[in-house]
């Protein structure tokens, strides 16, 4: 009976390659989780990452320890993360910066995000309205008066940024309104933001919600934001000055290619319930993030990021801007 006593070995090797197998798959996490984020601490994208970490903590049961890993255009981060083992442990805070403005505006890469880079769950579908903003010492009132400015005078003004996002929107400010402008990359938001407040740099292209209180003690200037900000109706939008606009943004958490299915919706399950606590979402109201759509399965959120891309990519087109 050699048939059956072979059938009843491949049943067991297969029962034992799932037991070897379900380790990796269900007994997530067996330590610290390890979220990496490409920007430097104090802005909002670290204030954001340290609230999801603090929320997915108490929801998985273990520390989530936050690595701040700015530089590159946002690579070093990426880079770190998709050589990790892909074991759930390290996990990336991956925003439009890496997964859909570069692969439109650079032919050469440090890593393919598309390739090495497996999206999990859609964390923050809108990361708030940005914005043009200046020192209230400086010349320029309103938004008509800096364009009139720029326009008057070629490659006078600059403007400081701390991420691509900014920079995409002051390249197509540039494109649209029809003047020059220098740009000033900072590694360091905060600093950004105060040599916008002192006057060093003419203007700084940053996010509203963390200069709100800034705002209202008058320590800077609103000159045009991109979107909508509850409570403040008042505030002129991009969009009034040239109808149609509109930039998205959004933060997905990832990680490295090769990760089982198995583990990759437990992953998307635990962000999905950070998501949907109120108290998650009444901390990230503070500083103007919101999830509006919840996380998304894996696969919704994979379409997800394909849809942002080609979000990006009209973007970019509209900008002028031809890929390097």
């Amino acid at each position: 009976m050699v048939l059956p006593r072979l059938l009843r070995q491949l049943v067991c090797s297969f029962a034992l390659l799932c037991c070897n197998a379900a380790p990796a798959q269900t007994n997530w996490p067996a330590r610290p989780v390890r979220i990496v984020v490409s920007n430097s601490p104090g802005g909002a994208p670290d204030l954001a990452a340290r609230i999801f970490n603090d929320s997915l903590s108490r929801i998985i049961g273990r520390p989530v320890l936050l690595e701040n890993r700015p530089g590159a255009d946002s690579f070093l981060g990426a880079e770190a993360v998709a050589r990790s083992e892909p074991d759930g442990h390290t996990l990336f805070l991956a925003t439009q910066s890496v997964l859909a403005i570069q692969p439109n505006i650079k032919k050469k890469m440090p890593l393919d995000p598309v390739r090495d880079l497996s999206p999990l769950a859609v964390v923050w579908d809108d990361t708030g309205a940005s914005g043009v903003f200046t020192s209230p010492a400086s010349p320029f009132r309103t938004w008509q008066e800096l364009v009139a400015f720029g326009k008057a005078n070629p490659g006078k003004l600059d403007y400081a940024t701390s991420v691509p996002l900014f920079r995409m929107l002051g390249l197509w400010i540039s494109k649209r309104a029809g003047f020059e402008w220098q740009e000033i990359p900072y590694k360091i938001g905060t600093q950004a933001q105060q040599d916008a407040a002192t006057g060093r740099v003419a203007a700084i292209i940053t996010a509203f919600g963390p200069l709100e209180s800034l705002i209202r003690s008058d320590k800077l200037r609103v000159l045009a934001v991109t979107g909508k900000v509850q409570g403040w109706p008042q505030l002129p939008q991009i969009a009034d000055f040239y109808p149609g606009f509109t930039q998205p943004s959004f933060v997905v958490l990832a990680g490295p290619v090769g990760m089982p299915a198995g583990l990759a919706q437990r992953i998307n399950r635990a962000a999905a319930a950070v998501v949907e606590d109120p108290k998650f979402n009444k901390d990230m109201s503070a500083i103007r993030w919101f999830n509006w759509d919840g996380a998304r399965t894996v696969e919704g959120t994979l379409q997800y990021v394909r849809a942002q891309r080609e979000a990006w990519a009209k973007f970019v087109r509209e900008a002028g801007i031809e890929p390097e």
